[in-house]
């Protein structure tokens, strides 16, 4: 249990360490696109980029989560679906704030 406790908390940090460019991109559409694009990117587009800039940046950052037995390809699987829950959750708040003041 202990190791899936480890694994689960090393995915978690991955997926936390892409939300500042993922948010960034994000607003970034909201600024130019508006409310509708802000969500495409935020559940989708966001994250890869993200995940490219640290292909980029910090390649050797997969040896870390590889030493801890998480392959790259199931960290980014369990990353991106997390993402999408947590983006989808965000969206759905802001929603029911926006229904509030309509």
């Amino acid at each position: 249990m202990g190791d899936f406790f480890r694994r689960s908390v090393n995915i978690f940090e991955f997926y936390k360490s892409t939300l500042v460019i993922t948010l960034s991109v994000s607003l970034l559409g909201l600024v130019l696109g508006g409310f509708e694009i802000f969500k495409i990117i935020l559940v989708v587009f966001g994250f890869w980029i993200s995940i490219l800039m640290k292909e980029v940046n910090s390649k050797k950052e997969y040896l870390f989560y590889y030493n801890n037995g998480i392959s790259k390809l199931k960290l980014l699987i369990i990353s991106f679906f997390i993402n999408v829950i947590f983006s989808e959750l965000f969206v759905w708040i802001i929603n029911q704030i926006e229904h509030l003041y309509d």
